[in-house]
């Protein structure tokens, strides 16, 4: 049977046809990001509708991998990138795979998690972490070409990273559990009361005001040294979590030892290892008195018998103390070493110092914070105090010559919401905002057109200040670049899901309110 050339070409258009309709409904239904990439790095015309969401845009035409990825990651990820990319197109690659002597595997390590931030539609960003998948493939007219397969691991990687801190909750709490068993309760309770001292005599040694180099080089050593003791007897209970915090805090020390100057700015990047060793040592106290069941040993201060011989090892008495602080009145008590609130006070104190002013944080509500936020509210609340300082709160001479009191004052509030959502309150006393300076200070760093400044109402116009590279600071050569501060308050905040709001009254007071979404009961409890 003869088959003509006509139906002959017919039947081959309507496999071309079937073909294509199907390779249209993979691409529309798919919940992955697939494109062809060629030989030139180039994303081929066909892409899937899941790519379009992906990565929140619409045209892929003549756009490369280097262009699609460029503009939601840092400069040093895009690097990273453009090396793997480099060698996938080598002709000498391995059935299209960058050989390891090419030093590949760390850059495929790299795009198998990627943290992506996207634009939403009122300037802010959410981040996201995407894994690419490249597998060769024949396309025709193309001698070297791969499908790219792009997934949304946003919810795994987060899932991975609560996984992990219980692990490691979980394994604190053994570690405490032993030594309190093993140490004894005597031995472990003269720990905590050493510890607590030792923090006491940080918060102190950081709050002296200095000006000459000697001043800074002797704070440094004496915290440095009251650093190692919390160490060495960490280690000695074998307490890896306070040793580890203890430890980050000494390489930072050392590190400044080794400058051959130093300044008041030098000690502030110290706030966040501040804040670990002071979280660990927090937790240390929190979860001792769940200690219990050990066997019986000579009596202690802080053990009791039951009637059949099993010894309790109760909270020790320098907890009860504390905890009876704690449930004295805010005006009668001050902010506990160890804790958050004294950590943002010795921040305040330490900025303050550095610009010539006199401010005092008034901080309540930190213990409220579940664990799943107290990252982000530590970080948009460092952010915040140190531009409040900075910026907004005046120097004594200014405030008296405007009726203020000498000293500014940050108020700071966590409150859980009837919804069980939260809210996140901060306001100073300072200057405010003025509108027509931001939006000139806006303008002058290229973040806005004049155009679009004087289209912005007031109310509006302030929230410039959340743009990245935003800052009225002068820049000198050399020196970092200042401005990240209130856009990274911003992406702490819309990171964890939350909405921040600004209010300001010139000459008086600025107000921010951050609102964060519930969490699920388990997450909720506070460490």
């Amino acid at each position: 049977m003869f088959i003509s050339v006509k139906r002959h070409e017919r039947e081959k258009q309507e496999l071309i046809s079937a073909g294509n309709r199907l390779t249209e409904a993979v691409l529309k239904g798919s919940a992955h990001g697939l494109f062809v990439l060629d030989g030139k790095g180039k994303i081929l015309p066909q892409v899937s509708a899941s790519l379009a969401t992906l990565f929140r845009r619409q045209e892929f035409t003549n756009l490369t991998f280097e262009k699609l990825i460029g503009p939601v990651v840092t400069a040093k990820t895009l690097s990273a990138v453009r090396t793997f990319v480099t060698r996938l197109l080598d002709p000498a690659a391995i059935d299209g795979v960058p050989t390891a002597a090419a030093g590949a595997p760390a850059q495929t390590h790299l795009l198998q998690d990627l943290e992506v931030r996207l634009s939403n539609s009122d300037g802010s960003f959410a981040t996201a972490h995407y894994a690419f998948e490249f597998s060769p493939v024949e396309y025709p007219r193309e001698p070297r070409a791969w499908l790219v397969t792009v997934t949304d691991i946003t919810a795994r990687v987060q899932q991975n990273r609560e996984l992990e801190d219980l692990r490691t909750q979980m394994q604190t709490q053994g570690e405490i559990l032993r030594s309190v068993l093993q140490a004894g309760a005597a031995r472990f309770n003269a720990f905590l009361h050493r510890t607590d001292a030792a923090m006491h005599a940080i918060n102190g040694v950081l709050k002296k005001p200095a000006r000459e180099a000697d001043a800074f080089r002797n704070k440094l050593e004496e915290t440095l040294g009251e650093v190692d003791r919390v160490r060495r007897d960490a280690a000695a209970l074998k307490l890896t979590g306070l040793e580890s915090a203890a430890r980050l805090m000494e390489d930072a020390l050392h590190e400044l030892r080794s400058r051959g100057a130093l300044s008041g700015s030098d000690f502030l990047p110290l706030a966040v290892k501040l804040d670990q060793l002071y979280g660990q040592f927090a937790l240390l106290r929190s979860l001792t008195s769940q200690a219990s069941a050990a066997e019986p040993e000579p009596a202690a201060p802080d053990a009791r018998m039951t009637e059949n011989g099993t010894q309790i090892i109760e909270a020790p008495a320098f907890l009860a103390e504390m905890a009876q602080k704690a449930a004295l009145p805010k005006a009668h008590r001050m902010a506990q070493a160890g804790s958050l609130d004294s950590t943002l006070a010795a921040l305040t104190e330490l900025v303050a110092q550095e610009h010539n002013k006199s401010v005092a944080l008034d901080c309540t509500g930190m213990q409220l914070v579940p664990p799943r936020y107290q990252a982000t509210i530590k970080n948009v609340a460092i952010q915040l105090i140190r531009n409040a300082v900075m910026h907004g709160v005046e120097t004594p001479a200014v405030r008296k010559e405007v009726g203020k009191p000498l000293h500014g004052t940050l108020h700071l509030e966590f409150r859980t919401m009837p919804d069980q959502s939260f809210e996140l309150h901060f306001q100073d006393d300072g200057c405010g905002l003025d509108p027509d300076k931001v939006r000139a200070t806006a303008i002058a760093k290229g973040l806005v057109t004049a155009e679009a400044a004087a289209r912005l109402r007031d109310r509006q116009a302030i929230k410039l200040i959340f743009k990245s590279g935003y800052t009225t600071l002068p820049q000198a050569a050399g020196e970092a670049a200042h401005g990240s501060g209130m856009s990274l308050v911003r992406r702490y905040v819309h990171e964890a899901g939350g909405k921040i709001a600004l209010a300001t009254l010139q000459g008086h007071e600025t107000r921010f309110k951050v609102t964060l979404p519930a969490v699920a009961a388990a997450d909720a409890q506070v460490a």
